[in-house]
């Protein structure tokens, strides 16, 4: 019994780490940046799964998210770092 549940809990991990895309330029700061902020109440979506334009839209309505959650929103230096490493790799 034991045994199936340790089966039961890798098999989850595996799925959540599939459903977690590998960011391009993990080690930049707006990867982690994007990662650590973004990452807080929903997970982190592949940059190149958007045009930029889409990501302009997404990055501003997420700003009102944070405040009305109560989460400080990007400052605008986070805001330009996160953008510009989008606008990178965005599709």
């Amino acid at each position: 019994m034991r045994s199936s549940g340790s089966g039961l809990a890798v098999v989850g991990l595996l799925l959540l780490a599939a459903c977690s895309p590998k960011l391009p330029e993990p080690e930049s700061a707006g990867a982690q940046l994007y990662a650590q902020r973004c990452n807080t109440c929903h997970r982190v979506y592949a940059p190149a799964s958007l045009k930029f334009e889409m990501w302009k839209i997404q990055v501003q309505r997420m700003q009102g998210e944070m405040a009305r959650r109560g989460v400080p929103p990007l400052t605008e230096s986070e805001q330009t770092t996160v953008l510009d490493y989008l606008k990178r790799h965005s599709g």
